[in-house]
């Protein structure tokens, strides 16, 4: 890491969520859970930015079929609103 900080965070995890991040960190072949967990938030942080300008719904397209589903987040609805109480 040139030119950044690192800090060392400690997180208290019940064994569902340690589980979940366990198997995140496996599928999403990361290195180490930190590095799972620092991707995460920066998707989070994208989604959450989207949201203040009004963007509340993802689209997945499959390649290839080009079949389309819609993801809902409800956290994305209540920052959006939050947002425009402003």
């Amino acid at each position: 890491m040139t030119g950044r900080k690192s800090r060392r965070v400690a997180f208290t995890f019940d064994a569902l969520s340690l589980n979940t991040l366990r198997e995140m960190t496996e599928n999403g072949q990361y290195s180490s859970m930190g590095d799972c967990v620092r991707e995460s938030l920066q998707i989070n942080r994208v989604l959450q930015l989207q949201a203040r300008k009004g963007y509340t719904e993802l689209i997945m397209r499959k390649p290839g079929t080009c079949m389309e589903k819609v993801i809902v987040i409800p956290r994305l609805q209540l920052i959006k609103e939050a947002c425009h109480d402003l």
